[in-house]
């Protein structure tokens, strides 16, 4: 499996864990009214909330248990003359679950009068509110995993790390030499250290997220390195050649 086959199957996940609360509100709530202490029954109904989450969230990874490590390579993205590190099945999966759970909040429900039952809520305009909105987030949530967002791309002028709306780019001789050192374990970013603007100024800070990406953290930052303190090889990058060349030395 491809980590894009990994992350597109996120979004059936997240519409499961959108259907396991709709069902919960409308099926599971009445029984909690039943169970004495209310503390308890606070801690049933906690529960089940939580495994909403956590099995389509752990039904994915087990599906996907191959591809979720982070390997030390980099995709090379066609006709572009560029290394790409994609969006982590692992980091996109936990977020888009626990949207998709948070949609089916959105769905409206109110206890039938006179009984110990569930319904989708009567007033006026609550239907058509209740279908939009988980509709618009599962929309929205498609379009993220299509695009593949966030991703690092490594290319012969420099570096550019996109988001959904937005990207920053930095240049290869604006980066100081010497750094990014290896990460420490659990980091959540990589500093990159750049030339400041005006000279005497401390140097700017640059930063990677790398929880978001696809791809080994130290092995990152090892490229990065190199391509700083070794701008003769910057031309090559987007080849096969050079990636083959760049995995074995950073091996």
């Amino acid at each position: 499996m491809s980590p894009r086959v990994a992350r597109l199957l996120i979004w059936p996940f997240a519409v499961a864990a959108l259907a396991l609360r709709i069902c919960t509100e409308l099926w599971f709530k009445p029984v909690t009214w039943r169970i004495e202490p209310s503390g308890l029954a606070f801690v049933v109904w906690a529960a089940a909330q939580a495994a909403c989450i956590l099995l389509p969230a752990a039904a994915h990874a087990l599906l996907t248990r191959r591809v979720r490590q982070r390997p030390a390579t980099w995709e090379i993205a066609a006709g572009t003359e560029s290394f790409v590190a994609t969006a982590s099945p692992r980091w996109l999966s936990h977020w888009a679950i626990l949207v998709g759970w948070l949609a089916g909040g959105a769905v409206l429900t109110e206890r039938v009068p006179g009984a110990d039952r569930v319904r989708l809520a009567e007033i006026p305009g609550a239907l058509a509110l209740s279908i939009a909105v988980p509709a618009v987030v599962l929309a929205a949530m498609a379009a993220v995993l299509l695009l593949d967002r966030p991703r690092l791309i490594l290319d012969r002028e420099g570096i550019t790390k996109q988001w959904l709306a937005r990207r920053a780019f930095v240049r290869w001789d604006r980066l100081l030499p010497g750094g990014p050192p290896p990460p420490a374990r659990r980091t959540a970013n990589l500093t990159l250290m750049q030339q400041p603007a005006t000279p005497g100024r401390p140097p700017v800070p640059f930063s990677l997220p790398m929880g978001p990406l696809h791809v080994d953290p130290t092995f990152l930052a090892e490229t990065i390195r190199h391509y700083v303190e070794h701008p003769e090889h910057r031309s090559a990058i987007g080849t096969q050649h050079e990636l083959d060349r760049v995995r074995a030395r950073c091996s």
